[in-house]
């Protein structure tokens, strides 16, 4: 049984009806701030009655209250679970929540206080609101939050309710109930009690000494009509006082031959380390101790934000890695969020699912796993081997551009500054189409895919080879080369056919809402980029100065500087640019040439389909015909 999909409306971030659908397994949600992740925690959390960390009473800002109008206010808000994956016991277990096999849990909460200024909640299973109502189902669900900045110290310290008391707890929960029913006591209890004999009996020890004191002078003062015995003791011969003083301690390495005195105590310990302590303890309750409970636990749910706090890349991997294998193995499902891009680059791509809003007035969430986004079984196992930590930041961009190598990379936010500048210029005075002064501030992510991978990649963003369920509702621009033969020298007055397969790709992707795909006209990245206008003015000097010895190149960049390229012929710019593009190392070149323009007022002519791609990607239209520039909020 497993939580498979969750509906939210009215709630929070959440003004129109909001659905999320999870795996019976690990979930990884991912997307930028303010899209809605710890809301859908939350919603879970208040339908499934989770409130060990002592949620605070629904209050006034639980009520969705639109950015574009906030005068008006959700006056309900509803969250709705829906549960598969039941067994026939769990079916009839579930029976007054269940409807054709799946079972139904609906919390609605009205807008109105009463009295002693709390809001009237009606909770109901099954499809009707006038169902019947078991609260003794929900002893059956094991739900656990673990929140985003967690003091993992505390709770597993000694005291009452403590994360390793319930553990030990839970763990001899049979073995108490049998010795109470034959009146005995529980072999920990026997221990301890015979332990707390022997202090009292033996005269040897300082504490029957200091027990006998104390008697003494209780007497003394108060003779023996009103004076009181005492008796110290090591703990009460109590199973749950007993485990409420355990202390878990830390030792900074597994190695089983170490010294018990050699163990420290957890705040020596470090902040990521005592986390993952936490973790583990939650973890060994979840999964090992069903067996031992009372009553059978038939839905384990798992929920933690931003599990990396305080763990270095490396340690985010296990622990995602071993989440992974224990939501399989042990029949726990496990929903996460994360805004780390180690995280979602290390788990399948079946686990995770990203949430995006698509303004930032109206932020309505919309929920895309990318198990649903159509991939092919080969994309899927590309896209799984190749998304690394740098390819991962698209799960988090308000635009992604697509780009093929490193050059593209290196200079396109140095180009882009160029373009958004000359499109803001162009717009009328007072123009709210305003677009962000730079990729970075647009929250665009360039990915490099090191290669012509645009079928793959653009899958998340348009149906290429499946139709999808979901898109990721995100701009995404490609920019890819013509790339016809290596000794072609094309100019705009004799173009020649390219022969990069992606170009085939170009009318199915720009039929799409969210992608567009914009090769250039010409050759490659650098050839086009020096045919533009005069260019060679300022590349053939970033050239040059990375030639280290003199001879025939550094002749040749001489003579190029020479020339006056606002009048040189297309015929000539070609012989320049196949020059320059075959003797320069790329990402040098590319990343000298970012330098330059970074450094000094030097701007070059953007080709026009680097300018394309760099406006839609933040968020922007371009009408072809008339040049006029606009912007879109779709």
């Amino acid at each position: 049984m497993y939580l498979r999909q969750l509906e939210v409306e009215g709630y929070k971030n959440f003004r129109n009806p909001f659905i999320i659908t999870f795996s019976d397994a690990l979930n990884v949600v991912v997307g930028e701030n303010s899209s809605g992740k710890s809301a859908v925690i939350d919603a879970i959390r208040l339908l499934l009655l989770e409130d060990e960390y002592g949620r605070s009473p629904i209050s006034d800002t639980d009520f969705n209250r639109p950015f574009d109008k906030p005068k008006e206010q959700s006056k309900s808000f509803r969250i709705q679970g829906r549960f598969d994956g039941l067994s026939q016991d769990q079916t009839v277990t579930f029976l007054p929540w269940t409807d054709q096999g799946q079972a139904t849990l609906t919390l609605v909460v009205d807008n109105k206080q009463n009295r002693y200024g709390r809001y009237k909640r009606v909770l109901w299973g099954g499809v009707s609101r006038s169902s019947m109502f078991e609260r003794e189902l929900f002893e059956t669900i094991n739900c656990i939050y673990l929140p985003p900045l967690r003091d993992a110290e505390s709770r597993l310290q000694e005291g009452r309710g403590s994360r390793l008391a319930r553990l030990l707890k839970n763990l001899n929960s049979k073995e108490l109930d049998e010795a109470k029913q034959k009146g005995e006591l529980h072999p920990l209890e026997e221990k301890v009690k015979t332990f707390n004999e022997q202090l009292a009996t033996d005269r040897s020890q300082s504490i029957d000494k200091a027990n006998r004191l104390i008697r003494g002078r209780l007497i003394e003062a108060l003779g023996t009509v009103f004076g009181q015995d005492t008796n110290i003791r090591f703990s009460e011969t109590n199973f749950s006082r007993i485990v409420d003083n355990l202390r878990l301690l830390f030792f900074p390495q597994a190695n089983t031959t170490i010294p018990r005195d050699a163990f420290r105590s957890l705040e020596e310990n470090s902040l990521g380390y005592n986390n993952l302590l936490y973790l583990a303890t939650v973890l060994a309750e979840l999964t090992d101790t069903s067996s031992s409970a009372e009553e059978p636990e038939y839905l384990k749910i798992l929920l933690i934000e931003e599990p990396e706090a305080h763990l270095h890349p490396q340690l985010q991997v296990v622990l995602l890695k071993y989440l992974e294998k224990t939501a399989k193995e042990k029949d726990v499902q496990i929903i996460v969020t994360t805004h780390s891009p180690v995280l979602a680059s290390s788990v399948s791509l079946n686990s995770i699912i990203h949430l995006s809003h698509l303004s930032a007035v109206n932020q309505e969430p919309i929920a895309s796993p990318l198990s649903s986004c159509g991939l092919s079984s080969n994309t899927a196992a590309f896209i799984d081997r190749w998304l690394d930590v740098t390819k991962s930041t698209l799960l988090f961009a308000r635009g992604v551009i697509l780009v093929e190598g490193i050059s593209e990379a290196m200079l396109l936010p140095e180009l882009a500054k160029q373009v958004l500048k000359d499109f803001d210029s162009g717009l009328p005075k007072g123009s709210t189409n305003k677009l962000p002064d730079s990729l970075e501030e647009g929250g665009v992510s360039i990915i490099n895919m090191n290669g012509i991978y645009f079928k793959h990649f653009m899958q998340f963003f348009s149906n290429l080879e499946i139709d999808s369920v979901h898109n990721i509702p995100i701009r995404c621009a490609g920019i890819t080369d013509n790339d016809p033969q290596r000794e072609s020298k094309p100019t705009v007055s004799n173009l020649v056919k390219g022969e990069n397969p992606a170009l085939n790709l170009v009318d199915s992707v720009n039929k799409s809402k969210w992608a567009r795909l914009y090769p250039n006209k010409l050759k490659t990245f650098e050839y086009d980029l020096a045919m533009e206008a005069d260019n060679l003015r300022t590349l053939v000097p970033v050239a040059k100065s990375l030639v280290l010895t003199n001879g025939p190149i550094k002749e040749t960049y001489e003579r190029y500087e020479q020339t006056d390229w606002k009048t040189a012929t297309e015929d000539q710019k070609a012989e320049a640019a196949y020059y320059l593009l075959n003797q320069i190392e790329k990402g040098e070149f590319a990343q000298a040439v970012a330098d330059k323009l970074s450094s000094q007022e030097t701007p070059l002519k953007v080709p026009e389909y680097i300018r394309k791609a760099v406006i839609w990607a933040c968020g922007g239209l371009q009408d072809g015909e008339s040049g006029k520039n606009r912007t879109s909020s779709s």
